[in-house]
C-alpha cells in the first residue's frame, strides 16, 4: 500500500501540503470542514482530495453517515499475539498460497499464479475506509484476503442498515467488470483488511489468455444466477430432511419435534410448517399424535394434506403419476414453497428409493441419525452417494441419538450428541403426544429446543478470549468469558464456550503458545448485519481491557482480526 510519510509533504505541492497538514492535525473532517478549515474553495478541495485518494495519501472513510478524510502516514504492522494457531497461520500466508486456496484461482498452475500475482497490487484498507461508492463505477477488482467489509446501501442523508458483508476468499466489481455496470452497494472496511486487487484490463486480458480461470468464473456466476433464482422463489423457505442410518434411529420422532417447533414459531404468521412423512401406505399416519376426527384431505399439486391437532399440516400421499422421480420432487416442492415456510421431512433409513435419495440431496439441510457412535463411517458413506443429487452448499449434520456418554468424548465426527431420555419418552407414550409437548422441561425436550434454534440460525458468530493480560502476564479468563457469554447470550439469544490453544510468534522467544477461549453463538442473517458492529466494539473493548494488540473473532467461519 502506498502511504504518505512525513518527508514526503516536501514533495507535494503547496495546495496539498495544506490540505494534508490540516488532516493531519485536525483528522476526519468532511469537504465542507477541510474547505471552511484551509480558506481553499470547495472545487478546488474537491479536485485536490480526489488527486490525493488516487495516490492512496489520504483515507476516505463513511462514518454515522459522513464521509470524512484523514491522512494516510506509514505504519509499521506489530506482531499479533494470543492467536489460535490456524488464525496465525492464516495471518502469515503468502499471497501465492493463497490464491492456491482460492476456489476461483485454484485452478491456475503454479506460473499462471504467479503470472496473475505479479499484475496485482496488495492494498490495506483501515476500519469504516471505504473501497467503492454505490453507483460509482470501480476500474479494479478486488480479492479480500483478510478481514472483513460491509456492503450498505445508501438511502438519502443516512446509511441505512448494513445488509452484508463480504469475507476472505471473496470477490468484488468481478461482476460488474464482465457487465460493465455499477456497483449497487458501498463498500466499507469493518476491520482492517488486506485486498489483492487488479485493474479491470488487465484482470480481462488474463481471463481471455486462460480459458480454464474463465470457465471457473462463468460456473461461478452461473451458481449465484441460480441461487438468486431460487431466493427469489423459495425466500427465507427451509428444507429440512431427516434420516435414520439405520431402521429405529429415531428418525421419526426427532423430525416430527423440529415441525412441531417450527409450527409453534410459524402459528403466527400466513406461512406454515408442513411434516412430510415417507412411509409406504399401510403405515399408520401420526399414531402418536392425538387422534383428529376424520381431518378433512387437502389437495396441494400433487400433494394431499391434513391438518392435525396444534395446526400442524402433515402431507400423506402423494398423487400417483407417470413422472420421474426429480421432475415429480421439482413439481411438488415448487407447490409446498409457496406455501410453507418449513418443511421438514422423515425419509427414514431406505437408500433404494430415488425419491427419497433426490430429497435428501436437496434438502437445505440434512440431518442423518444414528443410535451407535461406530455408525459414523457408515453415515459419511451414505453422504458420499448423494452427491450426484446434492447442490452446493447443503449444510450436513451427523446425529448421535440416545447418547449416555458426556458429549466431550463423543466422536468428533458428530456434530450433536442427543441425550436419551427414557423417562421423557414414556410421558410422550402414556399422553399419545410428543416430547415437546408432553414434558417441555425434559433434558430431551431441552435438547430438541436447542437443535431447532441452532438449525433455523443459518450463521455463526464466535469470539477468541485470552489467557493472558499484556504480553506474556497469564490470567484466569473466567470473568472475561462470562462477559461474553452474556453478551452473546443476550444479543443473539445463547451461547456456548469451548477452550482451544493459541499461539502467538515472539521475537525474543519463537512461538509463544496458550490457551484461549471460544465463545461461540448462532445467529439469524437479519441478527448479524444488525448487530456486527455491536460484536465488534465488544471485541475492542475486551482487546483494550485485557492490554491486547488484536483479538480474533470469527465469522461463519472467516477469520478476522479486530
Amino acid at each position: 500500500m502506498s502511504a504518505l510519510s512525513p518527508v514526503d509533504l516536501l514533495l507535494v505541492s503547496a495546495v496539498e501540503q495544506t490540505i494534508l497538514r490540516c488532516l493531519t492535525k485536525y483528522p476526519k473532517l468532511t469537504i465542507f470542514e477541510v474547505a471552511a478549515k484551509t480558506g481553499l474553495p470547495l472545487t478546488q478541495v474537491e479536485e485536490v482530495l480526489e488527486a490525493l485518494l488516487a495516490q492512496a495519501q489520504v483515507v476516505e472513510q463513511l462514518q454515522r453517515g459522513k464521509r470524512v478524510f484523514s491522512t494516510r502516514f506509514q505504519f509499521k504492522r506489530r506482531a499479533v499475539r494470543n492467536m489460535p494457531g490456524e488464525i496465525l497461520t492464516l495471518f502469515e500466508q503468502p499471497s501465492d498460497q493463497f490464491l492456491t486456496e482460492t476456489p476461483l484461482t485454484a485452478v491456475l498452475p503454479a506460473a499462471a499464479i504467479a503470472q496473475l500475482l505479479s499484475l496485482s497490487q496488495k492494498r490495506t484498507l483501515l476500519p469504516d475506509e471505504v473501497l467503492a461508492w454505490q453507483g460509482q463505477k470501480v476500474g479494479h477488482v478486488a480479492l479480500v484476503q483478510r478481514g472483513l467489509l460491509a456492503t450498505t446501501r445508501l438511502k438519502g442523508r443516512h446509511t441505512g442498515q448494513k445488509d452484508g458483508y463480504v469475507h476472505r476468499t471473496e470477490w468484488i466489481g468481478l461482476t460488474e467488470a464482465l457487465s460493465d455496470t455499477a456497483v449497487t452497494a458501498t463498500y466499507t472496511a469493518v476491520t482492517e483488511t488486506t485486498l489483492l486487487t487488479w485493474p479491470i484490463h488487465e484482470f480481462l486480458d488474463f481471463a481471455r489468455h486462460h480459458c480454464g480461470f474463465a470457465l471457473t468464473i462463468a460456473r461461478q456466476l452461473s451458481q449465484q444466477l441460480r441461487g438468486c433464482e431460487k431466493a427469489q422463489t423459495q425466500g427465507q423457505r427451509k428444507l429440512w430432511v431427516i434420516e435414520g442410518v439405520h431402521a429405529g434411529a429415531g428418525a421419526t420422532t426427532f423430525a416430527l419435534n423440529l415441525a412441531l417447533l417450527a409450527q409453534q414459531q410459524t402459528s403466527q404468521t400466513k406461512t406454515r410448517t408442513l411434516f412430510w412423512p415417507l412411509v409406504d401406505e399401510q403405515t399408520p399416519i401420526l399414531p402418536f399424535l392425538p387422534e383428529t376426527e376424520s381431518p378433512p384431505e387437502k389437495v396441494l399439486g400433487l400433494a394431499k394434506i391434513i391438518t392435525v391437532s396444534g395446526g400442524l399440516d402433515v402431507l400423506t400421499r402423494i398423487a400417483r403419476n407417470s413422472y420421474s422421480a426429480q421432475v415429480q420432487l421439482d413439481i411438488l416442492l415448487v407447490d409446498l414453497f409457496a406455501r410453507y415456510e418449513y418443511i421438514i421431512c422423515d425419509t427414514g433409513s431406505d437408500i433404494t428409493d430415488e425419491l427419497r435419495q433426490r430429497l435428501r440431496g436437496q434438502a437445505h439441510t440434512l440431518i442423518t441419525l444414528t443410535q451407535n457412535e461406530e455408525d459414523a463411517d457408515m453415515a459419511i458413506h451414505r453422504w458420499n452417494t448423494l452427491q450426484p443429487y446434492s447442490f452446493p452448499g447443503q449444510k450436513r449434520v451427523l446425529a448421535l441419538n440416545g447418547c449416555s456418554a458426556p458429549a466431550a468424548s463423543v466422536d468428533a465426527r458428530f456434530h450433536l450428541a442427543i441425550p436419551g431420555d427414557e423417562a421423557a419418552v414414556g410421558t410422550a407414550v402414556a399422553h399419545n403426544s410428543s416430547i415437546v409437548a408432553a414434558a417441555p422441561d425434559s433434558p430431551l425436550a431441552q435438547a430438541l429446543q436447542e437443535v431447532y434454534r441452532r438449525l433455523s440460525l443459518n450463521h455463526t458468530v464466535a469470539l477468541f478470549v485470552p489467557s493472558t493480560m499484556d504480553v506474556n502476564q497469564h490470567t484466569d479468563n473466567s470473568t472475561q468469558v462470562q462477559s461474553t457469554l452474556s453478551f452473546l447470550g443476550n444479543l443473539f439469544g445463547g451461547a456456548t464456550s469451548s477452550n482451544a490453544e493459541g499461539a502467538w510468534r515472539s521475537e525474543e522467544s519463537g512461538l509463544v503458545t496458550e490457551k484461549v477461549t471460544i465463545v461461540r453463538t448462532f445467529v439469524s442473517k437479519k441478527a448479524l448485519d444488525t448487530h456486527l458492529d455491536d460484536v465488534l466494539n465488544f471485541a475492542a473493548e475486551l482487546k483494550r481491557n485485557m492490554k491486547q494488540e488484536a483479538v480474533a473473532i470469527s465469522v461463519d467461519h472467516q477469520l478476522i482480526l479486530v
